[in-house]
């Protein structure tokens, strides 16, 4: 159970991400800040990341251990959390 709400998580964080890097791509198109530039690459890796946790808890649930699980999911929620400040931040 806790596996499969971390494996979700990182979905939730990569789907925000992705919401995020498109959201800095318009703006650095239309102002070609380069700091747009830089936070749209920052994100990018970020989605890359979520991205390799889903492929990982998929592929390799079975070597991850039950204690480690609740620090998992602790750190994918703060992570959902801080993507969304930022996303909500970024659009407002």
């Amino acid at each position: 159970m806790l596996m499969e709400l971390s494996m979700y998580t990182a979905a939730i964080s990569a789907i925000l991400l992705l919401v995020l890097v498109a959201v800095y791509i318009r703006v650095y198109r239309d102002t070609h800040a380069q700091f747009s530039l830089g936070l749209s690459i920052f994100a990018s890796i970020l989605f890359a990341q979520n991205v390799l946790a889903v492929y990982s808890f998929v592929t390799m649930a079975s070597f991850i251990l039950d204690p480690f699980l609740p620090f998992l999911l602790a750190i994918n929620i703060a992570q959902v959390l801080g993507v969304l400040v930022i996303l909500r931040t970024t659009i407002k």
